[in-house]
């Protein structure tokens, strides 16, 4: 095991993180939030495990990209954020870091995401399954993130997300 993977996964030790703005630990925080989830008696296999870590690794990479990075996906584009965060950070590195925190037991998790960015309105993004949101590439991951979790809760400034799911 190299340096570099031991400090990756010191990242995620405890439940608050303070990530560096890097869009390639998206997938390692998911897997580390899948552990403590195993750990508190959630099962892998299940639909509340699955639903909360696709609204996690959406509220991330959107706290990483829009937020930290300040990019979005230009209207027309099909080019995947995660594509566009990544070349950014590539061209014009930032110090801004991620906090996570995480507070979960054997029924309930709830995750906190706060980057370093301005914010953004969140009541004003457009709904993407209607109207002028069908041809807009924003508002999916918002989209995701309500349908996979019971509550999505943002600050008012709009640079920190609360995500909430419980066994059924």
């Amino acid at each position: 095991m190299g340096i570099e993977s031991i400090n990756k996964e010191e990242q995620f030790l405890g439940n608050n993180w303070i990530l560096p703005t890097d869009i390639g630990l998206v997938t390692t925080a998911d897997d580390a939030l899948g552990k403590k989830l195993e750990v508190a008696g959630w099962d892998l296999e299940s639909d509340e495990v699955l639903d909360i870590q696709v609204a996690f690794r959406e509220a991330l990479i959107n706290a990483i990209a829009h937020g930290n990075l300040d990019v979005s996906i230009p209207d027309g584009s099909f080019e995947e954020l995660g594509v566009i965060a990544k070349a950014e950070q590539e061209r014009n590195p930032t110090d801004k870091k991620v906090f996570v925190d995480i507070d979960l037991d054997e029924n309930k998790v709830e995750i906190r995401i706060r980057d370093e960015g301005k914010g953004f309105n969140w009541r004003e993004v457009a709904d993407p399954t209607t109207g002028e949101g069908l041809l807009k590439p924003k508002g999916r991951g918002m989209l995701f993130m309500k349908s996979y979790a019971d509550s999505v809760i943002y600050n008012e400034q709009g640079n920190e997300v609360t995500l909430v799911k419980t066994k059924k």
